[in-house]
């Protein structure tokens, strides 16, 4: 998401394919934040103090928007956001794992994180 106007780009792909929300990694953005445009929003979360590097989040349409409950930044691996479906919520979890050449207790502290997020409830639950 760092060249100008990717963003729009992966806006223009979701219109495109009729996707109402689409797990991102790689966002590369610094700090966390929500970018509301009239057909989308951007919900971001990256390094606290360096730009370039990670970064997670969704891309999800207007009409997604509106049934937002939740939104919750973890780090710049991962993301989670709650909707409201027609009969019961939804929990999306957006992840960026360590790569093979990350240190063994990276991988460790990744996976920990992302099990406490991804704790058991009457949702149903969808990994990207």
């Amino acid at each position: 998401m760092l060249k100008p106007g990717r963003m729009k780009e992966v806006a223009d792909e979701m219109q495109k394919y009729i996707i109402d929300l689409m797990g991102l990694q790689e966002i590369r953005w610094q700090g966390k934040g929500r970018i509301d445009k009239k057909e989308y929003t951007l919900l971001y979360s990256g390094p606290e103090y360096r730009t370039g590097r990670f970064g997670t989040g969704f891309m999800i349409s207007s009409k997604t928007r509106r049934t937002l409950l939740l939104l919750e930044p973890i780090n710049e691996r991962i993301f989670k956001i709650r909707i409201k479906g027609k009969f019961r919520s939804m929990t999306f979890i957006a992840g960026h794992a360590p790569t093979e050449g990350k240190t063994e207790l990276e991988k460790e502290e990744f996976y920990e994180e992302l099990e406490n997020v991804f704790n058991p409830s009457n949702d149903i639950k969808a990994k990207n």
